[in-house]
C-alpha cells in the first residue's frame, strides 16, 4: 500500500494546482461554506503553461460540496494565444478519504468553446471529506505555424473537501407563546444528504449550537451547545427571558456544509406567581410528556380568564384528543363540595396546545389541581425521503397516553383594594402628619353571588420609602375600624413615599397604595 502524506485543510484551501513547466501559478478556492438550503460557491483551481511560445491558461473547476451526488464533474476551462484548440485526451481523477483512487471519464465537451468535463463517479458508500484533485491531459493549440501540444498536468494532488449538504428542515419550540418566566423545549431534526447516493439519512453526533435574539436591542447569546441523537434530533430546555428568534445552526465542519434555521418565541406579561410542572409516561418502550405552564389568578367583580399552556416534550407531539382540568381543594358558597372544570385541547402547531379556564368570585377560591389527559405521538427516527419541513416529525406514530390529575397548581384568590392618603404632601420642615384610608375586599353574599365590601378589622402595614436607593423601611401596623377605614399620625422628617400594604390571605389577595410627602 501506498504512503502518503495529508495536508492540513487550512494548508488545502491554500494550496497550488500546478503543472510541469509551469511559467506561472495561481489559484482560488471558495470553501462550500453557504447556509443550508441554499446552494453554496464551487472550487476552482486555475494552471499556466507555455510551450513553443504557445500559452495555456488552465482552470478546473468543482461543483459545491453539498451539491455532490453519485459523482464529482469538474469542468476544464482554457484560454490560449492560439487560434482554436481541441482536446487530444485526458481526463480527472480523484482519491477519496478511504485512500480508493477514482478513475474520471475523459474529457468531453461541455458546449462551451474551449471548455471539456469529466465526470468522476462515487460509490454508494462515499464519504464527505478532503479528496485528492488531479488533472493529466493534452490540449492541441492551432496557431499560425501549426499545433502545439500543451501538456497539462498537476505535480501533486490538490486536497479538496467536499462537504455532504446538512438540513436542519424543522426547529420548534413547545409551547411558541408561554407566561413570563417559564421554561419551554426548543427541539429540532436534523438531516445530512449522502455523496454517494443522494439520499437523506439523519445528522447523527452532529454539533448544534442553540442562540437566541431577544426582541429589543439586547445582543444575540449562544445558549446551548448541543449533539443531535442517532435520529439526528436535537432538544434543550431554555427559560427565554422574553420574546425573540431562536437560531440553530450545524457549523461548517469537514463532512458537512453549515446549515441553519431560525424559529420566534412569545413570553407573555404576568403579574402572579407562575405556576409550572411536567408529567411523562411509558408505554411499548416510548416515552412521551407534556410541560404546563400558567399563572395564579386574582378576581373581581368581572370573571377572569387564564390560559394553560401545554408544551411536548422531547421529540413527542400532543395527540388529537385530550383535556386539562382545574379542580378545587375547597368547597365554599354554592359549591360546597368543590368545583371542577375540565376543557379540550386546542392544538396550534408542534408540541404546542393550549386550554383557557374562566374564574369568577363566586367560585371556591385557594388552590386548584390542574391536571391533564392528552393521547401523545411519540417520534423515532425521521423519514427523510421526501425531505421536507414535515419529515423531521413524519415518524411520531407511536401512541403514549399521558395523564395525571395533578401536574401543577393554580391559587385563586378574590381581590382587594387598599388606598392612603397624606393630610400634607408638602411639609417646610420635619413634622407630624396623618396618614388615611382604608381596605375593600371582594367577598362572597347572599346566594351565590359576590360584592366588594369594607373591610372592618383589617391590619395595614406602613412603610416608609426614602428618596434614593434605600429600601423601604417598616414604621407601623394599623387596623382598620368597623366601617374599613383607618387614621394614623407618622411622623415625617425626609422626603419620600409613604407605602399602606394589606398582606392578603390564602383566599384574599393583598392590595397596597401609596402617597408621596415633599419636606424642606
Amino acid at each position: 500500500m501506498r504512503s502518503k502524506m495529508r495536508v492540513p485543510l487550512s494548508m488545502a484551501l491554500g494550496a497550488t494546482l500546478m503543472m510541469t513547466g509551469v511559467a506561472t501559478s495561481s489559484m482560488a478556492v471558495t470553501p462550500d461554506g453557504a447556509a443550508s438550503p441554499g446552494p453554496s460557491a464551487g472550487q476552482s483551481q486555475t494552471m499556466t503553461r507555455q510551450v513553443d511560445g504557445v500559452t495555456v491558461t488552465a482552470k478546473i473547476s468543482l461543483p459545491p460540496g453539498s451539491e455532490v451526488q453519485g459523482s464529482i464533474v469538474g469542468t476544464l476551462s482554457i484560454t490560449h494565444n492560439g487560434t482554436s484548440a481541441a482536446m487530444k485526451s485526458g481526463r480527472m481523477t480523484m482519491v477519496d478519504p478511504d485512500d480508493r483512487a477514482l478513475i474520471g471519464q475523459q474529457f468531453v465537451a461541455s458546449g462551451t468553446t474551449n471548455a471539456w468535463t469529466s465526470m468522476v463517479p462515487l460509490s454508494a458508500d462515499a464519504k464527505s471529506g478532503v479528496y485528492e484533485v488531479s488533472v493529466a491531459a493534452e490540449v492541441a493549440v492551432t496557431t499560425d505555424d501549426g499545433v502545439v501540444t500543451v501538456p497539462i498536468r498537476t505535480t501533486d494532488p490538490v486536497l479538496v473537501p467536499f462537504r455532504a449538504q446538512r438540513n436542519i428542515p424543522m426547529i420548534w419550540t413547545s409551547p411558541s407563546s408561554a407566561p413570563a418566566g417559564s421554561t419551554i423545549s426548543v427541539s429540532g431534526a436534523a438531516n445530512m444528504k449522502s455523496l454517494g447516493t443522494g439520499d437523506y439519512e439523519p445528522a447523527t453526533e452532529q454539533e448544534v449550537k442553540l442562540y437566541f435574539d431577544p426582541a429589543g436591542d439586547a445582543p444575540e447569546a449562544l445558549r446551548a451547545t448541543l449533539t443531535t441523537d442517532s435520529r439526528g434530533y436535537f432538544t434543550s430546555r431554555q427559560k427565554p427571558g422574553g420574546s425573540g428568534k431562536w437560531r440553530a445552526e450545524m457549523p461548517m465542519a469537514d463532512t458537512g456544509a453549515r446549515a441553519i434555521w431560525t424559529i420566534t418565541s412569545a413570553e407573555r406579561e404576568r403579574t402572579t406567581t407562575l405556576r409550572q410542572g411536567s408529567v411523562s409516561a411509558t408505554q411499548d418502550g416510548y416515552t412521551a410528556g407534556d410541560h404546563l405552564m400558567t399563572h395564579d389568578v386574582v378576581v373581581g367583580l368581572v370573571p377572569v380568564q387564564r390560559r394553560v399552556d401545554i408544551g411536548s416534550l422531547g421529540f413527542t407531539i400532543g395527540g388529537k384528543s385530550g383535556w386539562v382540568s382545574a379542580e378545587s381543594q375547597r368547597g365554599e358558597g354554592s359549591f360546597p363540595d368543590g368545583y371542577r372544570v375540565q376543557r379540550e385541547l386546542v392544538h396550534a402547531g408542534v408540541g404546542t396546545s393550549t386550554v383557557t379556564f374562566t374564574f369568577d368570585p363566586t367560585l371556591p377560591a385557594g388552590i386548584y389541581d390542574v391536571g391533564i389527559r392528552d393521547a401523545m405521538k411519540a417520534c423515532s427516527a425521521p423519514d427523510w425521503e421526501e425531505n421536507d419541513a414535515a419529515s423531521g416529525a413524519s415518524n411520531c406514530t407511536h401512541d403514549v397516553l399521558v395523564q395525571d390529575s395533578t401536574v401543577t397548581t393554580i391559587v385563586v384568590k378574590r381581590a382587594s383594594s387598599t388606598t392612603v392618603t397624606a393630610s400634607s404632601t408638602s411639609l417646610p420642615d420635619p413634622g407630624t402628619i396623618t396618614l388615611s384610608g382604608g381596605v375593600r375586599k371582594v367577598l362572597l353574599v347572599g346566594e351565590g353571588g359576590a360584592q366588594e365590601k369594607a373591610a372592618p378589622n383589617t391590619p395595614v402595614d406602613l412603610y416608609f420609602d426614602s428618596a434614593g436607593d434605600s429600601a423601604p423601611v417598616y414604621r407601623k401596623t394599623v387596623t382598620t375600624d368597623s366601617d374599613g377605614t383607618y387614621s394614623t399620625p407618622v411622623s415625617t422628617s425626609t422626603s419620600g413615599t409613604w407605602i399602606a400594604k394589606y398582606a392578603g390571605t390564602s383566599l384574599q389577595a393583598p392590595s397596597r397604595a401609596t402617597v408621596a410627602v415633599t419636606v424642606g
